[in-house]
């Protein structure tokens, strides 16, 4: 009997350039630096609070889901100081993609090459697009999710009818990961589910529908259970649906606009999604008509593409990094195009060996000549990188907290205009309020953020307010606290002004400077 298995000495060598990959564009992008971007430092800074015992939603609350707070908790526990934690899951994550992918490629009838180099082809499709902007995005674990459904479907030769219940756990599980980490990205599994019992109603298997249903939310509580467990033993159920649910939904869902217009605004951020990425697309459907050409069907993956590009566009506005939950199809399309056989010019020894450079030498370096977010954030010093962006203000704000409260505590802060930006890890403290940071949201969608900012403020609860201001501080301290009045809200102005005096100013780069504020 043949023997379908890889030999692990022929994998060696293309996971050692799939772990290079990520050393050099994960790893070196600011993810060892104290504030890489607004939202990882945040994301960080609630697994962090988690390890010390505090809820989120109930004693610690941002907007996002809890499963991502749980892979940042665990990667706090790899390392509580820096980034490097969350870049070995980042690392794992990727290696879960080239499984699949590897898998999607045996599939496939590969005549350019071996599997195991082709498969390099779908972390390439996470890392190589400008989408791949926010290091550590709920998008970015998704993807791995995404890509698992797309393998099955074409594993099955997108008959739904024909995919074991065992597989259907597995479904159930993925959408539960997803559900719990960004519950807008659920488009794909949204749509793939319909459409499942669209064929099952339709082809009458009312038996086999029930069954789909039962093992697929029980593939769903796998994970449910778990997130919902915790939050009942902490009496937390009620804040977390409040927050991660009610808030998210009515605050970023709420509009005047007609159904008419709001159909249109949704047409529109379609529309804007393809435009960014117009070449992936056009590869994406490059694929599609191979598949045209060889009589294979792909409507189910075109529907649930589109069910994938809707659900993006139902979040009101269209932010690049949101595009990576819709990059596994991009993967998808680059290994299917692999497979198109080509005319034998030399020995196929000598061409799989020019195929596999090739590869290496795009996954290498295409990232970097097509996707700038990464080339421009190299690191180039502890506390710089290319684009000449400093991190100033976070190690000298932290050592002023830290020797000010005389290492016999933690230091408590707010940021009451702009998210966490580091200054939390940089001071290697936790939030001691529940609300901690601004959130993305207004006045009349959140009010008890800023009334909870201005109590906190008034009673003189936290050690050190931060306000960031966006233009260059004035000399004189009247001017100054005109500027600070100007770059808060309204609400918060006296509570602040009347009990915090300015105590450091630091420069990070020409439009952002941070006021430090200690109490009176």
């Amino acid at each position: 009997m043949r023997n379908n298995r890889t030999p692990l000495g022929i994998m060696v060598l293309p996971l050692l350039v799939l772990l290079i990959v990520c050393i050099l564009t994960i790893g070196s992008s600011p993810l060892f630096l104290t504030n890489p971007w607004d939202d990882s430092n945040a994301m960080l800074t609630m697994g962090r609070s988690v390890l010390h015992g505090l809820v989120p939603y109930k004693d610690v609350i941002d907007q996002r889901g809890p499963l991502l707070y749980a892979v940042f908790a665990l990667g706090a526990i790899i390392h509580k100081t820096s980034f490097l934690g969350i870049f070995i899951l980042q690392t794992i994550n990727v290696l879960f993609i080239y499984r699949l992918s590897f898998k999607f490629v045996k599939d496939c009838t590969v005549t350019v090459t071996t599997a195991q180099w082709v498969a390099l082809l779908g972390p390439f499709a996470l890392l190589s697009t400008s989408s791949f902007s926010l290091s550590g995005s709920p998008e970015e674990f998704a993807f791995t999710s995404i890509l698992y459904l797309l393998y099955v479907i074409n594993h099955y030769h997108q008959s739904v009818v024909a995919i074991d219940l065992k597989t259907f756990f597995f479904l159930g599980l993925n959408l539960s990961l997803i559900f719990w980490n960004k519950y807008s990205m659920i488009g794909a599994f949204a749509f793939f589910f319909i459409w499942t019992a669209y064929m099952l109603i339709y082809k009458k298997q009312f038996i086999r529908l029930l069954q789909v249903i039962l093992i697929s939310i029980l593939g769903f509580l796998s994970i449910s259970l778990i997130i919902l467990g915790y939050f009942f033993f902490h009496n937390a159920i009620q804040d977390l649906f409040q927050i991660y649910f009610v808030q998210n939904i009515t605050s970023y869902g709420k509009t005047d606009q007609t159904k008419l217009m709001q159909l249109w605004k949704m047409l529109f951020l379609i529309a804007q999604e393809i435009r960014a990425h117009y070449l992936v697309a056009l590869i994406i459907m490059i694929g599609w008509i191979k598949c045209f050409y060889k009589k294979e069907t792909v409507t189910l993956e075109i529907i649930i593409f589109l069910g994938t590009l809707s659900f993006v566009a139902m979040q009101h506005w269209i932010i690049d990094y949101y595009n990576v939950i819709w990059m596994p199809f991009f993967a998808i399309a680059l290994m299917r195009i692999s497979s198109v056989k080509l005319p034998s010019l030399i020995s196929d020894g000598g061409r799989s060996l020019s195929v596999n450079i090739i590869i290496t030498a795009a996954i290498v370096f295409v990232p970097f000549i097509n996707n700038q977010n990464l080339n421009r954030l190299i690191v180039r010093k502890e506390y710089q990188s290319v684009n000449g962006n400093q991190y100033n203000a976070q190690p000298m704000f932290a050592k002023i907290m830290r020797e000010q409260t005389g290492f016999t505590r933690e230091p408590s802060l707010l940021m009451i205009n702009s998210l966490d930006k580091g200054f939390f890890l940089s001071a290697q403290t936790v939030p001691k309020t529940n609300y901690w940071h601004k959130l993305n949201m207004s006045y009349d969608q959140l009010p008890q953020m800023y009334q909870s900012f201005a109590d906190n403020m008034m009673h003189r609860n936290v050690d050190y307010v931060i306000v960031k201001l966006s233009e260059k501080p004035a000399n004189t301290q009247a001017a100054l606290y005109s500027q600070i009045n100007g770059a808060i809200n309204e609400h918060l102005r006296h509570a602040l002004v009347y009990n915090y005096k300015i105590t450091a100013i630091a420069k990070n780069n020409s439009n952002e400077f941070f006021i430090l504020m200690h109490k009176k």
